[in-house]
């Protein structure tokens, strides 16, 4: 999945941001190099954790069970988590409980922040427990589990009871039958939650895509988006088509190579107008059977677009070490997805003693706040599966023996706004970047770039035919010695960019690098 589907289109850049995660906008570089960004953590524990006599454990590492946005209408912060209750030495997962012992296990609560750090989970009248208010919104009961569900919010609801969608596996019993189904919610204000009438579809492939669902939506496409786990078990007995020992372990057998029985975690994408009735699912990011490793699968992928350049964080599932990391990805149309920064983790968990030791997971589209984008992180203090499949799999370890020290909560990293990489120079030779020609209304240029001590950066514009366009010359350009997320370039004081004789917004830029970076470009409409 590592065609490029380049041509001149992608080069009318509008004004839009323009990142240098890709070689597209790059004519040629001398003595610059592309430098790996990775975000930074906004403190060292969580921001919040299981701190309620109702919360049991937090879910939140693995993708597809937490979401967090910020309101555009309120400016709240807010946040749907899952929290499993259950005792894996008895075999307690979501939705296993036999029915005469029906309790609720998987539950959806609620949290929000006026500020993003600091968060409430407000005692509502959705679900009691013990006769006291919680921040349960969805589960329990009659409904079942709620599991693995997140949300989206619609920018153009067609009834206000729509203005909050989710998607969640729904788990219940009908007597001695365990059900298990894809479940499309919606919401007025993601507290209140009602089911949709009619089930949700996803092509030929039912209404069963899987428990890792990540949601998005289009704004250019007005479509909601959301990203699956689906067709992951390849044909029915190919797995054992060469592999004549017991298939055991929480994962099956995998063959490299083989069709038939492609069952490593991949992510397929589906779209949908209304929420129920939704595309074919298309398979959009599949692991490399050469260049990542024989056990690498991907969890999930929440997407999200900067300018023209889809980004995406995909959780990166090591079945042998049982963790999970983050690692980005990048598409130019939001189908064909390969790995960004030479497969090098976005963010990794820490190890033992950390709250998030061996599971970490970047689940939602980033926020920004600020010169900033905000991540929140999912982290687990326990391997993946070892405390969940211990008992059945007869394994010896610490986390098997004692399933119930594992928790999980919410976390922040931050990343310099469009920071994901930037092209660097050092202090010994003038780094020298050309883009391709590229068309432009805008008539003042923007650059987000950082300079060390001594360090600058100059700016030339020119034509297609690499004549340079008075007076936007390197001589002329004021040079940028600071750091600024948003500084527009000036010439001799005037910061105009002029059309191209002939070419009219077609033009080229030339940047002049002395131990700095820069992030990204952007055109911007005259003042």
């Amino acid at each position: 999945m590592h065609e490029h589907a380049w041509d001149s289109t992608l080069l009318a850049i509008g004004t839009e941001p323009q990142l240098f995660v890709d070689n597209l906008l790059i004519a040629s570089v001398q003595d610059s190099t592309r430098r790996w960004h990775a975000p930074e953590r906004y403190q060292d524990g969580p921001l919040f954790t299981e701190d309620r006599p109702w919360e049991h454990r937090l879910w939140t590492a693995y993708y597809g069970s937490t979401t967090v946005l910020r309101d555009p209408d309120d400016g709240l912060f807010k946040c749907w988590y899952q929290d499993q209750e259950g005792d894996p030495r008895k075999g307690e997962s979501p939705g296993s409980r036999p029915p005469t012992n029906f309790a609720m296990r998987a539950t959806l609560l609620y949290a929000q922040s006026a500020d993003g750090v600091h968060w409430e989970k407000p005692e509502l009248d959705v679900r009691t427990i013990g006769g006291r208010r919680t921040n349960v919104v969805l589960g329990g009961g009659d409904f079942g589990d709620a599991h693995a569900m997140t949300v989206v919010r619609d920018p153009y609801p067609p009834r206000p009871e729509e203005r909050y969608r989710g998607m969640l596996r729904r788990i219940w019993y009908e007597g001695a039958v365990r059900r298990r189904v894809t479940t499309s919610v919606h919401s007025p204000d993601g507290i209140q939650w009602s089911v949709y009438p009619e089930a949700p579809t996803f092509g030929s492939r039912g209404g069963s895509p899987g428990d890792v669902n990540l949601l998005w939506y289009d704004e250019h496409a007005r479509q909601f988006v959301v990203n699956i786990r689906a067709h992951v078990g390849g044909l029915p007995g190919a797995m054992n088509l060469r592999h004549p020992f017991r298939a055991h372990g929480f994962l099956h057998p995998y063959q490299p190579h083989h069709p038939l029985s492609q069952n490593k975690r991949r992510v397929w994408q589906s779209r949908s107008h209304d929420f129920v009735h939704w595309s074919e699912p298309l398979l959009i990011a599949v692991p490399d059977d050469d260049e990542d490793g024989l056990d690498e699968g991907y969890y999930g992928l929440s997407q999200f677009r900067i300018g023209h350049q889809y980004l995406g964080t995909v959780g990166l599932f090591r079945k042998v070490d049982n963790t999970l990391e983050t690692q980005l990805l990048q598409s130019r149309d939001g189908l064909r997805w390969r790995p960004a920064a030479q497969r090098r983790p976005f963010l990794s968990p820490r190890g033992s003693g950390h709250w998030d030791a061996w599971m970490t997971s970047l689940f939602s589209q980033p926020i920004d706040v600020g010169g900033e984008h905000w991540f929140y992180q999912g982290g687990f203090n326990y391997h993946h599966d070892w405390f969940l499949a211990g008992p059945n799999e007869e394994l010896d370890h610490d986390e098997t023996r004692n399933p119930a020290g594992a928790s999980g909560g919410l976390g922040l990293v931050t990343l310099r706004r469009h920071g994901f990489a930037s092209l660097s120079a050092n202090a010994v030779r003038e780094g020298i970047v050309v883009t391709q020609p590229v068309s432009s209304p805008g008539r003042r240029l923007a650059i987000n770039a950082r300079c060390r001590p001594g360090g600058s950066i100059r700016v030339e514009v020119a034509d297609r035919r690499d004549r340079v366009l008075a007076p936007c010359s390197r001589d002329a350009c004021d040079p940028f010695t600071g750091d600024s997320v948003q500084h527009v370039v000036s010439w001799s004081g005037d910061p105009r960019v002029p059309a191209s004789a002939g070419d009219g917004d077609w033009r080229a830029l030339r940047f002049f690098l002395r131990d700095a970076d820069l992030y990204s470009f952007t055109f911007l409409a005259a003042a």
